[in-house]
């Protein structure tokens, strides 16, 4: 590579490598101090970390707006296991209606139907979100439980879950209403009070940005009655046992004092920033696009959808995704996503979570272009001998 662009690349490369995929995230200065200091001073039967649960307990309450008929727990799983947990803790006469909208909101519906238990499908076109008329139109059939994706980490499409709740709670008062929230939680203002779902759950390694596995759900009153009505719940996805053991500050089976640690720190880190952290993540998502628009690329995500956490770029075919990838690593030290699934090699994926500056942000779309305009494949759609043609700046 020539010395002007060596020189060029390097005044955009990160000296740390920053982690922007809309999976595990990069830790925020909250997460990583608390790591960085971590001893192993408490058992979780102590009163230290009785504590520490109440206290990570609390700042959830006041984080998303939970009334006193919901209960936050604190899970030592990711929120895969969440999933199973609603299917476990609805009775299995109950009839369900999930998504398709991506790959992890299919996923879900698939674990209820693994469940044997009955499960109507509203399947959309990756990009798209659920329209109000196929909303009403499902309603209108009388389900027991609705299982909604707040935003489907696979395309980048955020649903407006609000409203969604609104409208069933008008239609369907008596369904209940179970929210992955994994890739947007902590990103966007979800006011539990006023949504009313009766499960409302994420995982802690994306925009909460905790490697430690750890879940919380948020679940209503209504739901622990649902589960109530379960013979066989099992133990460690028993809801009730959750439930009554919370209320000691305990858990079940172990859950990490390292986690909840972390969980408090990343709390208090996003109620200090306040309401700011809403308009960066919108910002943030906003500079991607603008990043794809100015360069004639495409959206996977219809505009009425954009995600804030998850931006899904269409590359062109002569640029293979995951080389594209690859380079940003070499030579940004940036790690993005390729496309999930069918779209590993025909789409990016960016991240907006964590604590990410739109300053950060802006310097590294910068080097991505340079990325870009740089790139060597055979314009005429070969897929082979393309890329940057040095592997370090």
């Amino acid at each position: 590579m020539k010395t002007a662009l060596h020189d060029e690349f390097a005044q955009y490369r990160r000296p740390d490598t920053a982690l922007w995929t809309p999976g595990p995230h990069a830790l925020t200065p909250a997460v990583e101090r608390t790591i960085r200091s971590y001893r192993a001073i408490c058992s979780h039967r102590s009163n230290d970390f009785k504590s520490l649960y109440t206290q990570a307990a609390a700042l959830l309450r006041e984080a998303f707006h939970a009334p006193e008929a919901c209960t936050p727990l604190i899970f030592g799983h990711t929120g895969s296991y969440d999933w199973e947990m609603v299917a476990v803790n609805t009775p299995p006469d109950f009839r369900a209606v999930g998504l398709d909208m991506g790959a992890f909101s299919a996923r879900w519906a698939e674990v209820f139907v693994r469940h044997g238990r009955a499960v109507d499908v509203l399947r959309v076109p990756w990009g798209h979100g659920i329209e109000s008329e196929g909303w009403h139109t499902a309603l209108r059939r009388g389900y027991d439980v609705a299982l909604l994706t707040h935003n489907e980490t696979a395309t980048g499409v955020m649903l407006p879950v609000d409203d969604l709740c609104r409208d069933a709670r008008r239609q369907s008062p008596e369904m209940l209403i179970a929210i992955d929230g994994v890739s947007i939680a902590g990103a966007v203002k979800v006011d539990i009070g006023s949504m009313r779902p009766d499960y409302y759950l994420w995982s802690l390694q994306k925009d909460f940005a905790i490697p430690a596995v750890g879940s919380v759900m948020i679940v209503s009153d209504r739901a622990l009655e649902a589960a109530g009505n379960v013979a066989k719940r099992g133990y460690v996805l028993d809801l009730i046992e959750w439930h009554v053991r919370a209320a000691d500050a305990q858990t079940p089976v172990t859950v990490s004092d390292l986690m909840l640690r972390c969980l408090v720190a990343r709390l208090e880190e996003m109620l200090d920033e306040g309401e700011a952290r809403f308009r960066r993540h919108r910002d943030l998502a906003r500079m991607q696009r603008d990043w794809a628009a100015k360069h004639g690329l495409g959206l996977l995500a219809q505009p009425e959808f954009y995600s804030p956490t998850v931006t899904t770029i269409l590359m062109p075919d002569a640029i293979p995704a995951t080389e594209f990838v690859h380079a940003a690593k070499t030579m940004l030290n940036v790690q993005i996503a390729p496309g999930y699934g069918p779209m590993r090699n025909t789409a990016i994926r960016i991240a907006a979570m964590g604590s990410t500056s739109e300053s950060e942000m802006e310097r590294f779309l910068a080097g991505l272009s340079l990325v870009f305009s740089n790139w060597t494949a055979d314009r005429r759609g070969s897929r082979r001998g393309g890329g940057v043609t040095s592997t370090r700046p």
